[in-house]
């Protein structure tokens, strides 16, 4: 079989390429060994977000007082809980099969190799062997299992199995509080768990602003959420009532927690050991597979997208990678900023950021300017309920330069400041830019206009 494209994973980095390819006219295949969709789609952001609005509604159910529905009863479902999560899922997957099957994609189940520089292996129902102008690696990354004493006992899970546990635990310890541990308790928490975080660096989601990160820490803190931070967890140990997570802080104070299950959420790894590419010279270093700006490896005809690179393990920036690569493939012109990503995180409330820290800002540039907004000073926020967070704005040489919100419907509000930036939009334009009032975005303008008033 010879093809002008095979795509090696039909994730976000996988299937829409593979669509864009058809409809360009190129005989492509698409290769994936499990479902269609990816991490993302089937153990990742798709599922997580169905039960965070799981979690939303019974969030507000909790505070319903406050908008004068009192005595409310109710019984909580988790089986319904998880139907309606699968309903989704599939959902989503049927309408990619039909986007493929419309776009004429050939989809082939199975695990491929390369044989050589032109050739894949793919191990499915049969083998078969195809050959291709070009390649796009795009398989993504599996979980990460730090092996801590004990981290392989019954109830020992990643984020993976976590979605499709049965209950919801009375007691869970999330060992990581980067963004997978503080959603997943986030999620738990207001489902009915118990929830301890122990995070290894001296803040939550450490890559992220630290003012963002310090009331994070704040608001988990609020909703019953037990955070400790700088801690070492040494051991998971078995016991007749459950497991124990045992530890210490870096100071030294030992900690130590019982509980149902333990959430090892402690990052994820590029996944492309089983390509053989040692056999072909494809580059790879310990984050993945080395890639240039068009996203080309160390062989021209082969490219990578995604996780598998990384570079940035976002389904987003994966999509767009692979756009970047198709472009170079197809001899057109892509000018996307990989410089300006945003990025969210479902928490209650939602984080949304973009562009650079104040502590990035400063090492890149020297003189800087940064502001700040509380929700708690915008009406629409005041008559929603929802007033815990603020936007953050740095700026140098008279644009935007990073935007960091924690609040309300972040993740919505995030895509303005995203344009500011990508456009080097001037402040002055920018607070000359009417807001509709009373909304959530005036919160951006007046974080804005405050760093030239």
């Amino acid at each position: 079989m010879n093809k002008d494209l095979v795509i090696i994973g039909a994730g976000p980095g996988g299937y829409e390429i593979a669509v864009k390819t058809s409809k360009a006219g190129l005989d492509v295949a698409l290769i994936e060994k499990n479902e269609i969709g990816g991490t993302c789609l089937n153990h990742g952001c798709i599922p997580t977000k169905a039960l965070y609005k799981n979690a939303e509604v019974l969030h507000i159910m909790k505070h319903a007082d406050e908008f004068g529905l009192h005595d409310i009863n109710y019984v909580f479902d988790y089986n319904d809980v998880k139907e309606r999560k699968n309903k989704v899922i599939e959902q989503l997957r049927n309408n990619i099969r039909m986007m493929l099957k419309k776009a004429k994609v050939e989809v082939i189940k199975g695990e491929a190799k390369f044989k050589d520089e032109h050739t894949i292996e793919v191990y499915g129902d049969e083998t078969l062997e195809i050959s291709a102008d070009h390649f796009i690696i795009a398989t993504g990354s599996k979980e990460k299992m730090v092996p801590i004493d004990g981290y392989q006992l019954p109830n020992v899970v990643t984020s993976r199995e976590m979605l499709d546990i049965e209950e919801v635990p009375k007691k869970l310890v999330i060992i990581g509080g980067g963004v997978i541990g503080v959603e997943m308790a986030t999620i738990f928490n207001e489902l009915g768990s118990e929830v301890t975080i122990y995070e290894y660096f001296d803040r939550l989601v450490p890559l992220m602003e630290k003012d963002i990160s310090t009331r994070l820490k704040v608001y988990l803190k609020k909703l019953g959420i037990t955070v400790t931070t700088d801690a070492l967890v040494e051991k998971i140990s078995q016991t007749d009532e459950g497991l124990e997570v045992i530890g210490k802080t870096k100071k030294g104070k030992s900690f130590s927690k019982a509980t149902e299950y333990v959430l090892m959420s402690t990052g994820r790894e590029a996944n492309f050991k089983h390509l053989n590419l040692d056999k072909i010279n494809v580059l790879y270093d310990k984050n993945g597979i080395v890639v240039n700006d068009n996203m080309q490896t160390s062989l021209s005809h082969i490219y990578a997208v995604g996780d598998v690179t990384g570079l940035n393990m976002l389904a987003h920036v994966a999509t767009y990678q692979g756009f970047k690569a198709l472009a170079d493939i197809l001899n057109e012109n892509n000018e996307t900023n990989f410089q300006v990503i945003p990025a969210c995180v479902f928490t209650f409330p939602e984080i949304a950021t973009v562009g650079l820290t104040e502590e990035e800002a400063k090492e890149k540039y020297g003189t800087i300017k940064t502001n700040k907004f509380m929700f708690r000073a915008n009406g629409k926020a005041l008559s929603m309920g929802e007033v815990d967070g603020f936007v953050k704005v740095i700026a140098t040489n008279d644009h935007l330069i990073g935007v960091h919100i924690i609040g309300p419907q972040a993740s919505s509000l995030i895509q303005e400041a995203v344009v500011l930036i990508n456009k080097k939009v001037s402040i002055q334009e920018a607070v000359e830019m009417i807001h509709a009032h009373p909304t959530l975005t005036e919160s951006l303008l007046e974080a804005v206009r405050g760093l030239i008033e």
